[in-house]
């Protein structure tokens, strides 16, 4: 009971801005979004990728923050690349409500030591910067096989297309609809593991691959025949050459209620093996799909 009477006035002491991130029950709605700095890569031609990812602090409540003064990443160069979307997300565990690499941007390598900073401010007037730096080693992430051999998933939207191995992501090019009619969105996906070095004879070299699509901008959230599949769910395409892995097709189809310009973004994830998970930053890649909807 004394630490019930107590808790009140320690937490009345606190500045204003550190009442805030009080230990709380989080509300269903009117929360604040927390842009989140997830780590950074060096990549050999000495440009640096940074890795972003976001926190909604409500229980229930999707909240959207248009791109602009209150959704800004600088330097200037960087803007569009974040969401403006941010759905609520229960995972437990370390990473709770937050959403790792939703995106990541590349700093050249002539910009050495530059910050990318990503600032948020909520609809209930709370603002929060984050800085993106190369600096800590405790942040720095290697895009090296993990400990079984995982490496990050491949994403192609042609087959003779660009290819994403990374958060970075590729982008496809810009289709249009109309509101109402389901627009069907696809992309090639394969696991990209090199276990054969690692793993004994009877473990899998290859595992099925988990999909989800959401939107990334836009100004209503769509619906989408098939939102998530887990690798789980998924059937392995395990070839019938065991030293190599098979392209498979993914798809879904997404139908808007209102018009505008959307982004959709596809992560692909291969959380099934043994030595990945959503934790490690390590273990997916992203597409973006953007979308112009007419009325």
């Amino acid at each position: 009971m004394m630490m019930g009477l107590l808790a009140a006035p320690l937490h009345a002491q606190l500045p204003e801005h550190r009442q805030e991130y009080q230990l709380a029950t989080r509300s269903t709605d009117g929360e604040f979004v927390a842009p989140m700095f997830n780590g950074w890569i060096a990549n050999e031609d000495g440009s640096v990728t940074m890795i972003f990812g976001f926190a909604n602090r409500n229980r229930s409540e999707a909240t959207d923050i248009p791109l602009g003064s209150n959704n800004k990443l600088e330097p200037e160069q960087f803007q569009g690349a974040q969401p403006t979307h941010f759905p609520v997300y229960n995972r437990g565990g370390f990473v709770g409500i937050q959403e790792r690499g939703a995106f990541a941007v590349t700093v050249p390598a002539d910009m050495e030591g530059t910050e990318v900073i990503w600032t948020l401010t909520s609809p209930n007037g709370t603002s929060w910067s984050i800085p993106g730096r190369a600096t800590s080693p405790a942040y720095e992430m290697s895009p090296a096989g993990m400990a079984a051999g995982s490496q990050n998933p491949a994403i192609r939207v042609e087959m003779d297309g660009e290819e994403s191995t990374d958060p970075v992501g590729i982008y496809a090019e810009r289709q249009t609809v109309s509101v109402g009619e389901p627009l069907n969105l696809s992309a090639y996906i394969k696991d990209r593991g090199v276990r054969h070095l690692y793993v004994e004879d009877d473990e899998p070299l290859y595992y099925p691959l988990g999909t989800y699509w959401v939107m990334h901008q836009g100004p209503a959230t769509p619906e989408f025949e098939t939102q998530e599949i887990r690798g789980s769910q998924r059937a392995a395409t395990n070839p019938g050459d065991p030293t190599k892995a098979e392209w498979s097709e993914v798809e879904t189809d997404v139908t808007f209620s209102e018009p505008g310009d959307y982004v959709i973004r596809l992560r692909v994830d291969n959380f099934q093996a043994p030595d990945s998970q959503f934790d490690n930053v390590c273990c997916w890649s992203n597409a973006y799909f953007p979308v112009t909807v007419n009325p």
